[in-house]
């Protein structure tokens, strides 16, 4: 099984290999829909959107889990995709 990271990100994202490289969202097999949305939420990334310091943005995070949770979906048992911060509604665990 792979396991995965999700973290939005400048530039590539959201979905990173155990070597903290990209992975393309089509290479796993997701439709083509579903990655467009995951690219396009990425892609609106910006560092205040995270509750790092402050509340972030409710609205951005509310899509990223519904995307976290569509792509554990799509994705089934081939791929573990893990988070490693508390905000995506869920416990964080290893990569």
């Amino acid at each position: 099984m792979m396991r995965l990271e999700f973290w939005p990100d400048y530039g590539p994202g959201p979905l990173w290999n155990d070597k903290g490289k990209p992975v393309d969202p089509e290479s796993l097999g997701i439709s083509p829909e579903l990655a467009e949305r995951v690219r396009l939420w990425n892609s609106q990334y910006e560092e205040d959107r995270l509750p790092l310091e402050g509340p972030g943005n409710a609205e951005w995070l509310a899509e990223g889990v519904g995307l976290l949770r569509q792509l554990r979906t799509d994705l089934g048992d081939a791929v573990d995709l893990v988070v490693t911060e508390p905000w995506w509604g869920e416990a964080p665990g290893p990569l």
